[in-house]
C-alpha cells in the first residue's frame, strides 16, 4: 500500500481538528492508531543520493575533500539531468 492509510488520515483529522494530509500536521504533529505512532517524513535530498551509497559515496567524499581545501561554502554541487 502506497500513501497515508484513510483510517491514518481520519484520525489525524480528529486529532487536529481538520482534514490535514501529513505534511500539512503541525510541528512534532502525530497520530497514535492502533497502537502504532504516524509521523510525517519530510524528504531531504540526502535521503535520494545517500553519502554512504555506492552510487553517490565517490561525489560524496570529493565534495569533502574539496571542502578541507576551500571550505564548505565554497563547494556546491550542480547535477543536470537532461
Amino acid at each position: 500500500m502506497t500513501g497515508t492509510p484513510p483510517a491514518v488520515l481520519d484520525a489525524a483529522e480528529e486529532l487536529f481538528g481538520e482534514d490535514l494530509w501529513p505534511f500539512e500536521w503541525p510541528p512534532g504533529g502525530e497520530v497514535l492508531l492502533e497502537g502504532a505512532v504516524h509521523r510525517p517524513v519530510v524528504y531531504a535530498p540526502r535521503m535520494f543520493a545517500p553519502p554512504d551509497g555506492p552510487a553517490w559515496g565517490p561525489v560524496w567524499a570529493a565534495m569533502r575533500d574539496l571542502a578541507a581545501v576551500h571550505g564548505d561554502e565554497n563547494v556546491r554541487l550542480v547535477v543536470w539531468f537532461g
